[in-house]
């Protein structure tokens, strides 16, 4: 019977009806994704579970971190972001959720790394300690958070040394020398990351390398999150991934996934190769994005993944801590 149908359609009425199938079936995913992340994602004001409060404490502390490691510290800093991050734990405190956590001690702990820095530069923070001292009431002082020293001749050494020392030796660096990268090594951090499993083995990466001053700046104008440091950057690169490389519907997600494991494993080759990083957000709007497309001729076809501000090391600098949580996992 479906022999008879197919010879009496023709090839291109067949071929709609294909297309509009796939297109139902998109459009039924796509819905599914939508409803998910708008119930479950943090981004509204009423944050309600366990997960979305601890999270967007993470992102809000780390923000503390991440300034703390400047090269040029601005006393001060954060203002908003230390509201954020006080009216978070007195939620936290409320709601009754463990306060002997990974999330509130690491946040404790940043809070006490702001504190400690600007007492040394003599810099007054006495509300922010009356603040703190009320969230730990009871509590014993954590070193989760803050920032890390780090030498140039330190790392260099751990990058060659085993895979454990090598992965917990990499960190995200925000302060670079100002001697430009050799393209020559650069490349061979891209020819080592292209070991990067992928769907069916197709690769779908894409690699931009921007190193004009004004292309630079449009880079900085349109990311999220590299402000206080991106006029450092030697260099950025810009990753994306080709959605043609893809032809099921389930695989609306897959130029993603791949883009994201090359871009993972092309910081370990940077860190490999001595060559200082800091991966730097893909998340755009739509304005942003249009104005990245149109300034480096990026087709409607490539997906963002990430982008990367790469220089070469100082010999003395600062990194966040970013201290990792327990992993939950189980067996089956």
């Amino acid at each position: 019977m479906k022999k008879l149908i197919k010879k009496m359609v023709p090839d291109s009425l067949r071929l709609q009806i294909v297309k509009w199938i796939k297109e139902y079936r998109m459009k039924k995913l796509m819905k599914n994704d939508q409803k998910r992340f708008l119930k479950y994602s943090f981004g509204k004001k009423d944050i309600a579970a366990f997960n979305q409060i601890e999270a967007r404490l993470t992102k809000e502390y780390h923000s503390i971190e991440k300034g703390l490691s400047y090269k040029e510290l601005r006393l001060g800093f954060g203002k908003q972001v230390l509201e954020n991050v006080l009216n978070l734990m007195k939620e936290y405190r409320r709601k009754g959720y463990p306060l002997d956590s990974h999330v509130y001690q690491t946040a404790l702990s940043n809070l006490h790394s702001y504190i400690a820095v600007h007492d040394e530069a003599g810099f007054n923070v006495d509300k922010l300690k009356e603040e703190v001292k009320q969230l730990e009431s009871g509590l014993e002082d954590s070193c989760s958070g803050g920032i890390l020293y780090k030498t140039k001749a330190t790392v260099m050494e751990q990058s060659k040394a085993d895979f454990k020392t090598f992965a917990e030796s990499r960190h995200s660096v925000r302060d670079y020398s100002g001697e430009p990268v050799d393209r020559s090594i650069l490349e061979k951090a891209f020819e080592l990351a292209k070991r990067t499993p992928s769907a069916c083995n197709r690769q779908s990466w894409k690699i931009r390398v921007v190193e004009d001053p004004k292309l630079k700046k449009t880079i900085q104008k349109n990311q999220n999150g590299n402000r206080g440091f991106g006029d450092y950057i030697d260099k950025f690169i810009i990753i994306t991934a080709d959605v043609q490389y893809y032809d099921r519907i389930r695989e609306r997600n897959q130029a993603n996934i791949d883009g994201g494991m090359y871009a993972m494993n092309l910081l370990y080759a940077l860190h490999y190769y001595d060559i200082a990083a800091v991966p730097l957000s893909g998340s755009l709007n739509l304005n942003q994005e249009n104005n990245l497309r149109a300034a480096f001729e990026i087709p409607d076809y490539e997906n963002f993944i990430m982008f990367i501000g790469i220089g070469n090391y100082v010999d003395e600098y600062k990194v966040p801590k970013s201290d990792r949580r327990e992993l939950e996992y189980k067996y089956y």
